[in-house]
């Protein structure tokens, strides 16, 4: 029997208590994401506490190409340090940039285990997702590079429309993962770590110097899990070697190769209502709001299901100081990704003892993407004015093999087979069981060439008052191929994007800014795909105003921000909730989204922080209706106390609010409460403790479909060896 309590039933005086403390520390303050990690020596003894999240004077590569600080930046941009996100254990890039106020996730196998929502929009492309500056494009609704958080140095966070910096997407903002770079003092970390369920990990990072002018890094990490349902076994690899070679004071050349191998969890959910039949309406009183208790550790897929994603990258950078006044920045960069998946993908609950299962989907991605970018700073000394111009390439090819029927593959699955199994005494079967001997053939292919010019500036108008003004212009050209079904589709589209914003220093640790930015985003999801009744169609424009205060302390003390924003978009189109077909969209006339973020970071002590963020938003679309996917209200609240000189604890809340996905909507809203506990042996090494899910609520994570809800992660305890070096 299981035991664990529902998000409607657990232990709801506390969790109100939770939020309580959250909405008092929130108003009495207020911002982003933050957390204390403590650097021990001398046997354990703290010496310092680096704050990350609301730090105003810290430089930001992301929200500007100007060496701005996000003190000088007039945008949202919370930064999250590396060692932050492993001191609290996040594995994936999903888990530590959902920290970030108002970004949730949305994931599931279909889009890659990365889909974040972010200020009341939702779908793979709101977020744009770079690696160390790179946008690789999202290709069928899919990202899954970079995905592992052993190797990074910190994770930038920038909200609002990101296409003046990276071109198409991004409406909700951008997240940013930077690798660690290669330094030239020798060190290196090493972490163990087993838990519930079989897990494992281990994580490896070297540094040092190859010669007085060369340097590397080296990091790998490789982890396998049971997990928390049936036939739920998932295992990854991370690989990363980075080199960095000084030619001169004033030039440096680096380079850095990564691969990245996962097998997730083959896991798509489970039913939460019956249905009168495949795809057929909800029976009535068949829904009580919440999971079906007895299906919360159950996994309905095929025995010989797959899920596989391959990724390896290479970069190569040049940084060059032509001048005091004048540097240059260079990149060319490859990635070369291939997926597959071999799954049933959707489950109807028809009776008690009928669950008919469909969608036997086997299908690929090969994608090769190549690009260069260039990049001037020009930057007087003792100047009024600082400016950037720049350009940038990319050539992506993608190929599409399926096992769906049409004139390219007549014996392919007709999207009518199914079997019929019993939830309660169930048996998985084979995927050939459902979808017969169905061929595996290419579908459909595509190639797309991209050209980009951008520039951007700051103008110190007086010793207060600034002015940061962006404009990018895009050209994109697609040639989409379905094999066997002419026409080929041929799309050129091209968009201009901006930002004008002011920045005002109240003081030296106060500053307002505004700002107004456009931005553009393929109606279509992706530039990569082109959907037949899009193959006309512009890129959808959308526009926003933020208005915004941050306050940053050195030392101890009080750092906060407070971000309203509005946002508008014409003409975006959504996945379908009651589809599993990514090409079954809604297209929604107009959506607009208004809203404020607060955040805090409270450094009482050096031994104590506390530090949370809020976002509330209020979003619609033409017909009034909240927009799928997208929670209204969230919340993170956390603490890091030092006890003593050698022990650590952390404790971190999430509450996110209800989220419409069609009926029977909304999936409940759930708080999470994570916490651990470390302990520095000695200046080398530490022990830890981490439980997941403290109060092991039963909560839905995301959902597949309307009636398919993923569960959770439920209360899981590991242990970590640190050991540095």
């Amino acid at each position: 029997m299981n035991n664990r309590v529902t998000a409607a039933e657990m232990n709801v005086q506390h969790k109100k208590g939770i939020l309580a403390i959250a909405v008092e520390a929130i108003c009495s303050a207020s911002v982003s994401t933050a957390l204390a990690q403590v650097t021990g020596t001398n046997s354990g003894a703290v010496e310092e506490i680096l704050v990350f999240g609301t730090q105003g004077g810290r430089d930001s590569v992301t929200a500007s190409r100007l060496d701005l600080t996000v003190h000088e930046t007039p945008a949202t941009v919370d930064v999250i340090d590396g060692d932050a996100i492993r001191a609290r254990m996040d594995v994936s890039v999903l888990e530590a940039a959902t920290r970030s106020a108002g970004f949730t996730n949305e994931a599931n196998p279909g889009n890659g285990n990365s889909s974040i929502a972010a200020r009341g929009f939702s779908g793979q492309g709101a977020v744009t997702k770079l690696y160390d500056g790179t946008n690789y494009y999202t290709a069928a609704g899919t990202t899954t590079f970079p995905f592992d958080t052993w190797g990074v140095e910190r994770v930038e966070v920038l909200k609002g429309p990101s296409s003046v910096l990276y071109g198409e997407g991004g409406i909700g903002g951008a997240i940013n993962v930077i690798p660690r770079k290669p330094e030239r003092e020798r060190s290196g970390d090493m972490r163990l770590l087993t838990g519930e369920n079989d897990t494992q990990f281990l994580g490896i990072d070297f540094t040092g110097p190859l010669s007085d002018t060369v340097s590397y890094r080296i990091d790998y990490s490789n982890s396998r899990s049971d997990n928390w349902v049936f036939n739920g076994d998932s295992d990854a690899e991370m690989f990363s070697a980075a080199f960095r070679w000084d030619v001169s004071d004033d030039l440096a050349l680096s380079a850095r190769y990564d691969l990245g191998e996962q097998s997730p969890m083959r896991y798509f959910g489970v039913p939460v209502a019956q249905r009168d039949g495949f795809y057929g309406d909800f029976v009535d009183g068949t829904f009580n709001g919440d999971f079906i208790e007895a299906f919360a550790e159950s996994n309905f897929n095929v025995s010989d299901a797959d899920l596989d994603f391959k990724d390896d990258a290479i970069r190569l950078e040049a940084d060059w100081r032509v001048s005091d006044a004048v540097s240059l920045q260079a990149q060319l960069y490859e990635l070369s990704t291939d997926r597959h998946w071999r799954n049933s993908e959707t489950y109807f609950l028809e009776s008690a003892n009928q669950l008919e299962r469909g969608d036997p989907l086997e299908l690929g991605h090969d994608m090769d993407h190549t690009g260069a970018r260039t990049n001037v700073l020009f930057s007087p000394s003792g100047g009024a004015i600082r400016a950037s111009v720049g350009f940038e390439v990319n050539d992506v090819s993608f190929k599409r093999p399926t096992n769906f029927g049409g004139a390219h593959n007549p014996t392919g699955i007709t999207f009518d087979e199914t079997d019929i199994v019993d939830p309660n005494n169930f048996q998985p079967g084979t995927f050939a069981g459902i979808a017969g001997g169905a061929p595996y053939v290419l579908d459909n292919y595509s190639d797309v060439s991209q050209y980009a010019a951008f520039g951007e500036a700051q103008f110190n108008a007086t010793d207060r008052l600034a002015i940061v003004g962006s404009l990018r212009y895009d050209d994109y050209d697609t040639t989409y191929v379905r094999v066997a079904r002419p026409p080929v589709l041929e799309q050129e589209v091209d968009a201009v994007t901006g930002r004008i914003g002011v920045v005002f220093d109240v003081s030296d640790e106060t500053a307002l800014y505004a700002q107004y930015g456009t931005g553009a985003s393929h109606p279509n999801g992706t530039i990569v795909n082109i959907a037949s009744a899009l193959r006309q169609a512009d890129l959808v424009e959308s526009e926003q105003v933020e208005l915004g205060i941050k306050h940053q302390v050195e030392g101890t003390g009080l750092q906060f921000n407070v971000a309203l924003f509005d946002i508008t978009m014409n003409n975006l189109t959504t996945d379908n909730p009651n589809s599993s077909d990514p090409a079954d969209v809604i297209v929604i006339p107009e959506q607009t989204s208004q809203g404020v973020e607060v955040g805090f970071t409270w450094t009482a002590s050096m031994a104590f922080q506390l530090y949370g963020n809020v976002a509330v938003l209020n979003a619609e679309t033409a017909t009034g209706e909240t927009p799928t996917y997208t929670p209204e209200e969230t919340h993170n609240l956390g603490l890091a106390w030092n006890i003593g000189d050698a022990v650590r604890i952390i404790t971190d809340a999430r509450y996110v609010g209800e989220l419409v996905v069609g009926y029977p909507t909304p999936i409940p809203a759930y708080t999470v409460v994570d916490a651990s506990a470390r302990w520095n042996v000695s200046e080398a090494i530490g022990l830890a403790v981490k439980v997941d899910n403290v109060f092991d609520e039963l909560y839905a994570s995301a959902s597949y479909q309307a009636d398919q809800w993923m569960v959770g992660r439920p209360r899981t305890v590991s242990l970590a060896f640190d050991y540095q070096f």
